[in-house]
């Protein structure tokens, strides 16, 4: 326990200092002022925690230096030795947190249990400030934990409502119960055959993977991201000030972005589903069943999909959709017929419309028309997210089509996009060969170039990501492996004929020699140095 004495007279600085049997209590003196000026600088450099000090000083009094000390060294205790003169003065200090007033002259024990007594206070102050640290840094580690623990029970419905209110305050949850609620559910889509990174015992570790994806693009404060009991992940959304349309299309952008990124950082695929919206914490647990059973429609839509939850309804008796428009609609998607698909929607659309005596018979009929495209698509073994393209997010949200111009535009858009899809799909049968026959003549004649996929797909006019799919099927192999396996075997061609490792590399189209050769090595197993000609 370090002390630092200032005191005018250098008798009773002296005395105090160097006559007092300090070491015995486990103090040290660790420096000795004049007056409250040298003080201030000592304690930058000493570092003190217990100050004992004369009133009357010149320069800064001790009184001064006291408030100096309070303002910006709290923690530093000290201790006042007033003349008695100064006595009512040295009063005046107690707003300043001065633990003891001792009156001159007192005696080296005087001082000494002073001393002694506030050093046994701060080794207790500064025992429960640590063990205060202790605690709250434990109980931050453990958080995580508690609070998925709460929403688990929260999903099984095991809190009564005075429980949810106090254990969300507890655990810092924002719970509003006058808020909009929905549960989204995902699920991992089982393995398929042809997938050889991953086996059934990887789940756990899969699943733990969509957790984190979902966790870093849907950060909610008034929400929650966890694993069920099954390892699923579930995502608990809270309405803001929002109305509910915008909190039903924030809903459906996020699962739209989730089940992507999951396809591109996992290169598999999820699936999702999503309740209905409730008012108050009370009931989530009814939310997360209907989210488990939309997710159980999986067995009738397939995988990569996100279906909204919607009570087994018939389209009302009093509207009825022409078969006949139903199955024009059908025979324009799958022949790639975009005006008659886009005719086929438009006239049942308006007619659903018009038909319609309510909102919710409207959404019922709307709903119908939607499930037209999942059975389309279903039909044809097309992931219905890849096929309807960016509309795909109303899916999961048709609530947030307030008005009829929006309905409509927005089924026609799926109902074209469908119909390209199917379009696309048969062109690739038919001309698929031919055009990528097209395309390794290209990579042949211009092996001494940097080839890249997007180049070669806007040279032939055609999505990239569809000639990625259209190539693998017709030659077996990426387009880039392909590429870089012709350029090795013409290097290889080149170095057995007598060019140099820098010509050869540069007549298969790489500038950097040193990468050019650990291709090479990676492909054929020895260094292009090593390459014997002839």
């Amino acid at each position: 326990m370090n002390v630092l004495v200032v005191e005018d007279e250098p008798g009773i600085r002296t005395r105090v200092a160097t006559m007092i049997p300090w070491e015995m209590h486990g103090i040290d003196i660790v420096g000795v002022a004049e007056n409250g000026e040298e003080a201030l600088r000592l304690m930058e450099r000493t570092k003190p925690d217990i100050v004992l000090t004369d009133v009357s000083m010149p320069g800064m009094d001790g009184i001064t230096l006291a408030g100096r000390i309070a303002r910006h060294n709290p923690t530093i205790r000290v201790i006042i030795l007033s003349g008695y003169d100064d006595f009512d003065y040295a009063r005046s200090a107690m707003e300043y947190g001065v633990q003891k007033y001792l009156l001159k002259p007192a005696s080296n024990e005087e001082i000494r249990d002073a001393v002694v007594e506030t050093a046994e206070k701060v080794r207790a102050e500064r025992e429960q400030r640590h063990n205060h640290e202790a605690l709250a840094l434990q109980w931050k580690n453990h958080l995580p934990r508690l609070r998925e623990h709460f929403f688990l029970n929260w999903i099984r419905g095991a809190y009564a409502q005075w429980e949810l209110d106090l254990k969300s305050r507890d655990l810092q949850i924002a719970l509003d119960n006058t808020s909009c609620y929905t549960v989204v559910l995902f699920d991992m889509d089982p393995l398929p055959e042809e997938e050889h990174r991953f086996q059934e015992k990887d789940s756990g570790l899969l699943q733990f993977s969509l957790k984190s994806i979902a966790g870093e693009i849907i950060y909610d404060h008034n929400g929650g991201v966890f694993q069920d009991e099954q390892g699923r992940c579930v995502v608990l959304f809270q309405s803001t000030e929002e109305g509910e349309g915008e909190f039903k299309l924030r809903i459906g952008y996020s699962v739209a972005k989730v089940l992507t990124t999951v396809k591109e950082i996992l290169k598999l695929t999820a699936s999702a589903g999503i309740s209905g919206t409730g008012i108050g914490g009370d009931a989530v647990p009814l939310l997360y069943g209907q989210a488990k059973d939309s997710l159980q429609k999986r067995v009738m839509y397939g995988r990569d999909i996100a279906i909204p939850y919607s009570e087994e309804q018939d389209v009302p008796d009093k509207v009825t959709l022409p078969s006949s428009a139903e199955r024009e609609l059908e025979i324009g998607i799958e022949t790639g017929n975009l005006a008659k698909a886009e005719a086929a929607i438009l006239q049942l659309a308006e007619l659903s419309l018009d038909q319609a005596g309510t909102v919710e018979e409207a959404q019922v009929c709307v709903l119908h028309l939607f499930h037209l495209f999942f059975q389309i698509a279903k039909s044809n073994n097309w992931a219905i997210q890849e096929a309807a393209g960016e509309d795909f997010i109303y899916f999961g949200s048709l609530q947030s089509l307030q008005t009829r111009e929006q309905v409509i535009g927005c089924l026609v858009r799926i109902a074209r996009s469908l119909a390209k899809f199917a379009l696309e799909k048969s062109q690739a049968k038919g001309g698929g060969a031919k055009l990528i026959q097209s395309i390794l003549d290209t990579v042949e004649k211009e092996i001494d170039q940097d080839i890249s996929l997007h180049a070669i797909a806007g040279r032939f006019f055609i999505n990239s990501s569809y000639l990625s799919r259209l190539f693998k099927h017709e030659v077996g192999e990426t387009f880039s492996d392909y590429v870089v396996k012709r350029k090795m075997i013409r290097a290889k061609q080149h170095l057995q004929d007598g060019s140099k490792v820098q010509d050869a590399a540069q007549k298969v189209g790489y500038t950097n020699v040193g990468y050019f050769s650990k291709l090479f090595q990676r492909y054929w197993g020895v260094l292009p140095s090593e390459i014997k000609q002839g």
